[in-house]
């Protein structure tokens, strides 16, 4: 099941502790940092039934980068059943 930006973001912005987190910012640039990328990872997980780690959202710092990489890599899995 795709994740939704929408409720990305609004789970970042839960964890840092601000209003709304903007789609295109850096998790770090937002107030985020290695404690609360921790967090964010249990969170997402929890809240989404989506089973991400720290890597990946290091590597797609955004909510836009992240929510376009992780419904790729599901529909990528989800073709090969």
């Amino acid at each position: 099941m795709p994740v939704q930006e929408q409720e990305v973001s609004q789970i970042w912005a839960d964890v840092i502790g601000i209003r709304e987190a903007d789609v295109d910012t850096n998790f770090f640039d937002l107030g985020g940092h290695s404690l609360l990328l921790m967090e964010l990872v249990s969170q997402l997980n929890q809240k989404l039934g989506i089973d991400t780690d720290v890597l990946m959202l290091l590597e797609y710092p955004t909510v836009a980068a992240f929510t376009s990489r992780w419904n790729a890599l599901e529909g990528l899995v989800d073709d090969n059943h």
